[in-house]
């Protein structure tokens, strides 16, 4: 039972990737995707690496519709965690930090579980995304 759990886990995060993917197009070195799951608020964004720089979905060469409904479908798609944890009675991950490289077809994702955004915390999903995305950013330069 578990086996089929991580499989089902593993397909719903493949997803993730290939919506940023046919999203943002052919050319992404790299995708990173922010799901935050939290009891009273959900977010789903994504940032890119194309050609050694980092870009935003909004920094890309598509409309701000186009933006709206990608970080709306993800938004929406985070149920599906939900839904899978709970019917395999697994906690859902709080937050998950998914990092695709296509050209070597490496996958890494980091879970937490514990409360990451919330009043007591004082840090929105919003911040940590932001944080995310400076922290890579300055990985990159030389």
């Amino acid at each position: 039972m578990k086996d089929i759990f991580e499989d089902q886990f593993v397909d719903l995060q493949s997803e993730f990737i290939s919506h940023c993917l046919d999203f943002a197009g052919q050319k992404v070195n790299k995708v990173y995707v922010y799901c935050s799951i939290e009891e009273k608020s959900k977010m789903f964004n994504a940032f890119f690496e194309i050609g050694g720089e980092i870009r935003t979905a909004n920094q890309l060469d598509v409309s701000m519709s186009e933006v709206s409904q990608f970080l709306r479908t993800g938004t929406l798609d985070l149920r599906r965690f939900q839904e899978l944890c709970e019917s395999h009675h697994v906690s859902t991950p709080t937050e998950i930090k998914m990092c695709y490289d296509v050209s070597t077809g490496k996958y890494d994702a980091d879970y937490k579980y514990d409360v990451v955004c919330s009043a007591k915390t004082g840090i929105s999903a919003g911040e940590v995304f932001m944080n995310w995305l400076t922290e890579i950013k300055n990985s990159l330069m030389p």
